[in-house]
């Protein structure tokens, strides 16, 4: 009985001297276990500063349109009739009366030839489109490629040509009364002598366009663009609230 006591002690007090000494050794061999433990405060962190949205202006906007002009249907039937008995030559897809009827039938399509197959149509002697002396008075022709086509003497009046391109184009003798022609590209055309009377010009691009003898009583052309447009009438200007010329706005004349 003594002896057995004796044992647990002597195992009790090896266990306890094991103990302290790994303690003491661990403290010996870590530097972060035997330095005291200090609490670091964090970083203050700054508020978020709340940043304005910029202010969007937006674009000047045109006054609404409507046409005043309706396409003459006896007419358009009566050149329907004769346009199905023309035949084309030289490898042309239409003839000038065909695409007139395409154009007042099936804009998509005819949107679709003026922009991959200029080729297979009618030409002038100056290689121009040819679409002279044309009657689309009251056609609805937006959004179409009508680059480098001659128009020369055509009846347009009424015609919506808003958004289409028409650069380097002949206008030169064109009626456009009542038109709309806004967000129309006109740059480098000819509009010698073309009648633009009560026509819609809004934000069209006019930029070295040839104005000369052009009539615009009563044209509407807020923000349209005349960097070195050729032969400006004076009568332009006090319907062209915030035109620009060289990318300046130039005042009404009093």
């Amino acid at each position: 009985m003594h002896r057995t006591i004796s044992i647990s002690c002597a195992l009790l007090v090896a266990f306890t001297s094991a103990s302290a000494f790994a303690e003491d050794n661990l403290a010996a061999s870590s530097p972060v276990a035997a330095t005291a433990i200090v609490a670091t405060p964090l970083p203050t962190v700054a508020a978020p500063v709340a940043v304005a949205a910029p202010v969007l202006v937006p674009a000047s906007t045109c006054a609404e349109w409507k046409s005043s002009t309706p396409i003459d249907t006896k007419d358009f039937d009566r050149l329907k009739k004769n346009a199905a008995s023309e035949k084309t030559s030289n490898g042309l897809a239409y003839t000038k009366n065909q695409f007139v009827v395409l154009l007042g039938k099936n804009l998509a399509q005819a949107k679709e030839v003026l922009a991959n197959s200029k080729a297979k149509l009618p030409k002038t002697r100056e290689g121009k489109v040819d679409l002279k002396d044309v009657t689309l008075n009251g056609f609805n022709l937006t959004g179409l490629n009508l680059d480098n086509v001659d128009f020369k003497g055509a009846e347009m009046n009424g015609a919506d040509l808003s958004g289409s391109s028409l650069r380097d184009a002949s206008l030169s003798k064109v009626e456009l009364e009542g038109a709309n022609l806004d967000n129309t590209d006109l740059s480098f055309a000819n509009l010698t002598k073309t009648k633009f009377i009560s026509a819609s010009l809004c934000h069209a691009n006019l930029t070295s366009a040839d104005l000369e003898d052009a009539v615009l009583r009563g044209a509407y052309l807020k923000d349209a663009r005349l960097d070195s447009a050729k032969n400006i009438p004076p009568n332009i200007y006090p319907n062209a609230q915030g035109i620009l010329q060289f990318g300046l706005p130039v005042p009404p004349l009093n």
